[in-house]
């Protein structure tokens, strides 16, 4: 059986991307919710950016943060400050598997309310190589 529970949230997220040498920053403020199903805890809302729309899924474990975005590509990356992970980045052009080197890793999520913040600095290796140096700051709150 499974026990799924729902709540709108308000979505803030602040994301700044290094890339050879250039930097590019992104703010969004976006509807979304709040859901717990059989006891795992899932934000869920929908990006919106140069007029499309990428459903995107933070999934918050104990440790680590799961980050789910799909769209014209598709992102699933495991955050873990313990340990590198590998994350497989679907392209139009293929499959590529990407180091995620995750530096920074601070959250704290109430279930409750709900409300919470996160904020992660990360950065993604292809070869051995730093291809990109991440940095989000996320608030929800209902």
């Amino acid at each position: 059986m499974i026990i799924k529970r729902e709540r709108p949230v308000k979505v803030k997220l602040s994301t700044t991307i290094t890339q050879d040498g250039q930097q590019e920053h992104f703010d969004f403020v976006e509807a979304g919710s709040f859901v717990e199903i059989n006891g795992k805890y899932y934000l869920r809302y929908l990006e919106h950016q140069d007029g499309q729309e990428t459903p995107v899924q933070i999934k918050f474990e104990d440790e680590l943060v799961r980050l789910r975005r799909r769209g014209s590509s598709e992102t699933n990356l495991f955050l873990d400050p313990r340990q590198e992970t590998v994350m497989r980045y679907r392209t139009q052009y293929g499959i590529l598997n990407l180091n995620v080197v995750t530096e920074h890793l601070e959250k704290e999520v109430d279930v409750q309310q709900p409300a919470g913040q996160v904020s992660i600095k990360y950065q993604l290796k292809q070869a051995g190589q730093i291809i990109g140096s991440y940095q989000l700051e996320l608030q929800f709150a209902g």
